[in-house]
């Protein structure tokens, strides 16, 4: 089997694959448009639904906090903070940050990972090292889906580089890390398996 990126635990998913949000009054009508396109892809390509919250006791509330673009890995209960900044409101980004709210990890942190990239941790800033550690089988679920260098949740190959000129990722198979456009086929087929979704027909109206 190969592994996947997702938290283990059902108590981390979201019943019946619904996640409540409040979006704080901090962002503008053009912000809120793109966050609005975002959860349009998810729900689009996915059986997740995002929903205004009204008494749910657990959901997302997306905020600036002054702390970048984040956000906790799941349901944690209660309210939990999706952090997008001004420089994170973007369509990928914000399906990243979402994605990470679903339940995933990023595609670096797999354990199957040095097969596929070569860390430079020497021009990783000071401080971020973390962001590049793998996790054990005891925390990542395993799936036959294999490791996605094109996924919406891969670093690309300058993450938090100190040089910008010099990678802190390397791809051993050549091709772009990461995804600048929004999910790759197999951050689709991870979250719909994950939820357990019938297929989906992908739709492109709103």
């Amino acid at each position: 089997r190969e592994l996947r990126n997702a938290i283990i635990g059902v108590n981390f998913r979201w019943p019946d694959a619904v996640i409540p949000y409040v979006i704080t009054s901090s962002y503008t009508p053009s912000d809120r448009s793109v966050i609005a396109r975002a959860m349009m892809e998810y729900h689009n390509k996915t059986c997740i639904r995002f929903v205004p919250r009204t008494i749910q006791p657990d959901y997302i509330i997306i905020k600036t906090t002054g702390s970048g673009c984040n956000s906790n890995i799941g349901r944690t209960g209660g309210s939990q903070v999706v952090s997008l900044d001004q420089g994170c409101v973007h369509v990928s980004l914000i399906i990243h940050e979402l994605m990470h709210a679903a339940g995933f990890f990023h595609e670096q942190s797999r354990t199957d990972r040095d097969d596929y990239v070569v860390i430079n941790y020497g021009n990783i800033q000071d401080g971020m090292q973390n962001n590049f550690n793998k996790l054990g089988p005891d925390m990542i679920e395993f799936l036959g889906t294999s490791y996605d260098t094109g996924s919406v949740m891969h670093y690309d190959q300058f993450a938090f580089a100190k040089d910008r000129n010099v990678p802190t990722i390397y791809s051993k198979t050549g091709g772009t890390l990461g995804n600048t456009q929004g999910f790759s086929q197999n951050d689709v087929l991870k979250l719909n398996l994950m939820y357990q979704c019938s297929p989906v027909v992908e739709t492109t109206t709103a």
